[in-house]
C-alpha cells in the first residue's frame, strides 16, 4: 500500500480551504505553486486567466456580474 503524504498548507486553496492537487498548482498556480483559488470558488474562466496564481482578472466573480440582458446582477434574483 503507496504511503499517503500529509497535507501541507500548499496543498489547500488560500480561499476556501479545499484540498487542491499538485497538477492545479503547478498548472493555475502562483510561481511557488500555491492556489489562490480553485474550482471549488472560483470558475474556470477565471482561474484560466489568472485568479489561482492570485492576479486581478477583469472577469467579474460568479453572481457579481451583470445579469444575462445587462440590468440586473444575480445577487438580485431570489428563488
Amino acid at each position: 500500500m503507496p504511503m499517503r503524504l500529509p497535507e501541507t498548507e500548499e496543498s489547500r486553496c488560500a480561499k476556501c480551504d479545499s484540498h487542491v492537487t499538485r497538477g492545479f498548482r503547478r498548472v493555475y498556480g502562483d510561481e511557488d505553486n500555491r492556489a489562490h483559488r480553485c474550482h471549488d470558488c472560483d470558475t474556470l474562466i477565471r482561474l484560466r486567466a489568472g485568479s489561482a496564481a492570485g492576479r486581478e482578472v477583469s472577469i467579474p466573480e460568479a453572481g457579481e456580474g451583470a445579469g444575462r440582458h445587462g440590468n440586473t446582477t444575480a445577487k438580485e434574483w431570489s428563488l
